[in-house]
């Protein structure tokens, strides 16, 4: 009988989902009977190749599943749906697990009588990164497995009890699925409700960053939307939290009014600095300007398909 559904939001990257999903039937000694479980957010169908070739090697069952709704959050609730474990585990399609990341998971969610546990996620750059890089794509909260976290932000290395943890057909906010920003609203109500968030930090997972995400533009504009998010998820839990809302925007407010013109300085002076200071300033703004009609869309709706000739 299955226990652990290892869930998979793909949209277009065949190279980095054969490496997740390779690294999903590397696990050793996993101690939990497993299935994974791909959603294909590409309207063409791109991942299927990839899962059958995976499939047909695999005596862990590898399940295919097409999601054809544009948006992280529908993916994400189609992967619930699907998935036949009393755990989800949610895994990302650039990320890789470490050979024990799954029995980390599942031992700490049994033995620390956690809802959900967190592991942290490093990153795996093209070439040579700097400290604001790997600072800005490492998750890791460095303490020892078993320890309550009061707040987390970001679901892609995470095992949840499915009867705990889900409610309804779309745990998953639909109107964040191309902005981003649904998994920490859904973080958010779930410690909200009284859940139990567990930190294990040898459930360790790689991320492949891509030389794109690591350009000036996109660093800056993730910064913006973390702070769009940070503001408005108090705006939208149940119940709210505007006193909070305002306290951010103050901080908000004070970010920008520090660190753009230090920012700007470093930046005309040729300095390297210029651009953690900017990221300050970013997030700064995004707390200010957090209402939904200006947020950011970090992902990208699929293309139409061609006309026909």
């Amino acid at each position: 009988m299955i226990e652990t559904s290892i869930v998979i939001p793909s949209f277009r990257r065949p190279a980095g989902l054969a490496r997740a999903l390779a690294g999903c039937l590397a696990q050793r000694d996993p101690a939990t009977a497993y299935e994974i479980v791909v959603v294909d957010n590409d309207p063409q169908g791109s991942a299927a190749p990839t899962v059958e070739a995976a499939a047909a090697a695999s005596a862990v069952p590898i399940r295919y599943v097409a999601e054809a709704r544009p948006g992280i959050s529908h993916a994400r609730n189609t992967g619930v749906a699907a998935a036949a474990g009393r755990y989800v585990v949610f895994l990302d399609d650039d990320e890789e697990p470490d050979p024990g990341w799954l029995a980390a998971f599942v031992a700490t969610i049994r033995d620390h009588a956690a809802d959900l546990v967190v592991g942290p996620v490093y990153p795996r750059f093209p070439g040579a990164a700097g400290p604001y890089q790997v600072g800005r794509y490492t998750r890791d909260a460095r303490v020892p497995t078993g320890t309550v976290l009061a707040r987390w932000t970001g679901i892609g290395n995470t095992i949840l009890d499915k009867a705990r943890c889900f409610a309804g057909a779309e745990p998953f906010d639909p109107r964040f699925g191309l902005t981003g920003g649904e998994d920490t609203i859904f973080l958010r109500q779930l410690l909200r409700s009284g859940r139990r968030l567990v930190w294990c930090a040898e459930a360790a997972v790689w991320e492949s960053v891509p030389e794109d995400r690591l350009a000036p533009p996109y660093l800056l504009k993730r910064a913006f939307r973390g702070g769009q998010t940070a503001t408005y998820v108090c705006t939208v839990v149940t119940p709210p939290e505007p006193l909070r809302a305002l306290r951010l925007m103050a901080a908000g407010a004070v970010q920008l009014a520090c660190y753009f013109p230090a920012a700007l300085a470093m930046k005309l002076l040729h300095r390297e600095r210029w651009l953690p200071l900017m990221d300050k300033a970013a997030a700064g703004l995004g707390k200010l300007l957090w209402h939904p009609r200006l947020h950011l869309q970090l992902y990208r709706p699929p293309a139409p398909p061609p006309a026909a000739a």
